[in-house]
């Protein structure tokens, strides 16, 4: 962190192989009308597409404004966190904006909005908004807000957060002095995932605030890092991170939050495992699952759940997918 009064917001976006999308991601910054200076950092992980020859176009056009660095090697191949080292690491303003190279903003005033609310209540760590979420050929999807505005709490804390991650990365703004780098560089090493252990990081900080408006798009694309994860890898990670937050935290309420949902990702991978055939993984996993104080205490419901996910998985899948559809709960 290099604070800098001058200037009050530092945009951080990281790209990759995104010369369909790039564009987009650099109007919606430059479109930003506010009464402070911003800054935008973009870094560019030796993309072997157009996008690098695109932001150079822009820095020549505003030099001033864009900070971009350019790679002659793929360093999130290196296992470097590139967001963290080469973005956040030299930020220079008050408050973090996100934005990843194939997202983009839709309201001019998103940042003032923002700004004018965390500078008007010190106690919040953080806000966040809803955006629309859209396939690579700019179709809108069928889910269309997320998180989705009429469901979504208006102040969320910490618990709220460690029960998943909902905060679209390109809706948020956060204080720049609140992220420990060491403990986030301990708590993300190796996950494909790192804007979920951001959120937990600030969320310790202050209660987090929901601004009820769509500012902005999630593009949803099959050479993006969360579609491209594979479903066991993704189930794993979430699994290691939680290990290390119930090592993290001593409060008894909090670690008892992250025991839950370590159990509710556990049957999710049990699950995967019977899918794929890997039976010794889904076996060893179920003996812990039935190990764990929900249901050694089990009564009735928990009894019949440790049924059915035994002896029929995939029902019991399909009878908690269409649960969360019910509950219009998004994936």
């Amino acid at each position: 962190m290099i604070c800098n009064s001058d200037i009050m917001v530092s945009i951080c976006c990281i790209t990759y192989n995104h010369e369909r999308y790039i564009r987009d991601a650099i109007e919606g910054f430059l479109m930003q009308k506010t009464n402070f200076k911003y800054e935008i950092l973009i870094h560019d992980d030796a993309s072997t597409d157009d996008t690098a020859n695109i932001i150079r176009e822009y820095e020549k056009k505003f030099p001033d404004l864009i900070k971009p660095i350019y790679q002659k090697e793929n360093q999130w191949s290196k296992g470097v966190n590139v967001g963290v080292e080469y973005n956040l690491k030299r930020a220079k303003g008050k408050y973090i904006a996100l934005c990843e190279g194939d997202d983009y903003w839709t309201d001019p005033y998103k940042l003032q909005k923002q700004v004018d609310f965390l500078e008007t209540h010190k106690e919040f760590s953080m806000c966040f908004h809803s955006v629309e979420k859209i396939d690579e050929d700019g179709n809108v999807l069928n889910y269309k807000l997320w998180p989705n505005n009429t469901r979504t709490k208006e102040i969320i804390t910490l618990k709220d957060i460690l029960k998943g991650n909902y905060l679209a990365t390109a809706s948020i703004v956060f204080r720049n002095n609140l992220i420990n780098y060491d403990d986030y560089e301990n708590l993300s090493r190796n996950l494909f995932f790192g804007d979920w252990v951001f959120q937990v990081l600030v969320a310790i900080k202050g209660p987090i605030y929901f601004i009820n408006e769509n500012m902005g798009v999630y593009r949803v694309t099959k050479k993006g890092l969360t579609q491209s994860t594979d479903a066991i890898k993704k189930l794993e990670d979430i699994l290691k991170f939680y290990k290390r937050l119930d090592k993290y935290f001593d409060d008894k309420n909090i670690k008892r939050i992250i025991n839950k949902q370590m159990i509710q990702y556990k049957i999710e991978l049990y699950i995967e495992y019977v899918r794929r055939n890997e039976l010794e993984k889904a076996e060893e996993l179920f003996q812990n699952i039935k190990k764990s104080d929900i249901f050694i205490k089990a009564g009735p419901k928990e009894s019949l759940k440790l049924f059915l996910i035994k002896h029929f998985p995939n029902q019991y899948d399909n009878i908690r997918q269409n649960y969360r559809k019910l509950r219009g709960i998004e994936e």
